[in-house]
């Protein structure tokens, strides 16, 4: 095995997150450091490193060696912004599996499969071994292809792109147009939710005479399915003529309304339904609070794993605080804390603090965040929630985070909430 092979399979050896220097390998391998320097190079086309501007180079390659989702070889080529070498014709095709090549190449053969991409850098045994498995090949870090490999690649339909991203960003970029389709396609609307049930509506002309009984404080009126407005139970023996002059507050929600947004509703109004209507204004039903309000599964990511599983898996909880050690996953390029889980943190606490004062449905109206220094990779984090002000429809929560003991961000919540009957 040669100096630079011996380096490889030093990094493949790092857990993730270990930092890595030309040094440190130079004194424990006992090699020069321009082999050092050569070798980690190449690690990091291939995605097993990258360097963080103040932090330094570490180990990033994730523990699962493939990436699951539904995208064409077309698509690939369109985010990476690539170039197809090969294989045009098969660009139309849905890949059945992303495989990040950062690893031996007999261990391929575990993850290689017909339909399937191989995202590897400039290893000609590694992208022979994809074709012989009818795998198409991205090519990473600008290199082309050998053209005994492209020949064989147009003659098998199996597209072979090249990108002048390194590994790493080009499965961070698939990754996240994955995550992006899944959550297109699993946001939660008032469509999927929306039930038709005659205790909720009364139609004026379908159910004249009849016996009404209503389930809630408020009935949605109808003429013939087409909706007419929301009336107070109580007022429905007096309907009349003036159907109109007896309506309360028209709150209405289309099928593409979100989750979000009937929460929303719901808490500012003090509702325990909503009715849904179509565009041509025919009654499509109602949804209830128990279905919005109700806790339900986080979006899956291509690992399998959820958005919130890998965040919640390094959370402690302790009455109204959450304990956490800022991961590398949590980062964003220059080693701080991205804002994005910084807020997935601060919605959490919410969750555990409103939780222990009895509160279930609530929406966060306002949110106003304050950052005093900059938190960093593997620093310790508490982030404690003190309710300050309880109104009946809202109330106000003050969120401190705290590392050591000194306060590193602050921030202030405006939360609208159900009261529970």
């Amino acid at each position: 095995m040669s100096k630079h092979d011996e380096i490889i399979e030093y990094i493949y050896s790092l857990p993730e997150g270990a930092k890595i220097s030309v040094r440190q390998i130079s004194a424990h391998l006992g090699v020069s450091d321009g082999t050092s320097y050569r070798a980690i190079k190449d690690a990091e086309t291939e995605g097993l490193v990258k360097t963080i501007e103040r932090v330094g180079t570490i180990r990033v390659a994730p523990k699962e060696q493939y990436i699951e989702g539904n995208l064409s070889f077309e698509q690939v080529n369109r985010v990476i912004e690539g170039k197809v070498l090969a294989g045009a014709e098969g660009l139309d095709r849905e890949i059945s599996k992303f495989i990040i090549g950062a690893m031996r190449t007999d261990a391929l053969e575990t993850y290689l499969e017909e339909g399937a991409l191989l995202i590897v850098g400039n290893r000609e045994d590694a992208q022979w071994r994809a074709l012989e498995n009818h795998s198409g090949i991205l090519i990473t870090g600008g290199f082309g292809a050998d053209a005994a490999i492209l020949e064989k690649a147009e003659a098998l339909a199996l597209p072979v792109i090249s990108t002048t991203a390194d590994t790493f960003s080009v499965a961070s970029i698939i990754q996240r147009e994955l995550y992006s389709m899944l959550m297109m396609t699993n946001v939660i609307t008032a469509g999927d939710l929306v039930i038709r049930q005659d205790e909720y509506v009364h139609d004026i002309k379908r159910d004249a005479g009849k016996e009404y009984f209503p389930a809630d404080d408020i009935t949605v009126l109808t003429e013939d399915g087409k909706y007419i407005g929301v009336i107070k139970s109580s007022e429905l023996l007096k309907l009349d003529d003036r159907v109109p002059g007896a309506l309360v507050s028209d709150i209405v929600a289309t099928p593409s309304s979100t989750l979000q947004r009937l929460r929303q509703l719901m808490s500012w109004h003090q509702l325990n339904i909503v009715p849904v209507v179509e565009e041509d204004g025919t009654l499509a039903g109602i949804v209830h609070r128990r279905e919005v309000f109700k806790q339900r599964e986080s979006s899956k990511l291509g690992s399998g794993l959820s958005s919130d599983t890998l965040m919640d898996r390094e959370i402690r909880i302790d009455e109204n605080k959450v304990h956490i050690k800022v991961m590398p996953f949590m980062t964003d390029e220059h080693g701080s804390i991205a804002q994005s889980e910084f807020m997935r943190l601060i919605e959490r606490l919410a969750q555990v603090v409103l939780n222990n004062n009895g509160i279930y449905s609530y929406h966060i109206d306002t949110l106003n965040v304050m950052n005093i220094k900059l938190v960093q990779m593997h620093q310790e984090l508490v982030i404690e929630g003190h309710i300050l002000d309880l109104g009946d429809q809202f109330l106000r929560l003050e969120v401190e985070a705290l590392s050591n003991g000194e306060t590193y961000s602050k921030a202030m919540l405006l939360i609208q909430y159900y009261k529970e009957k």
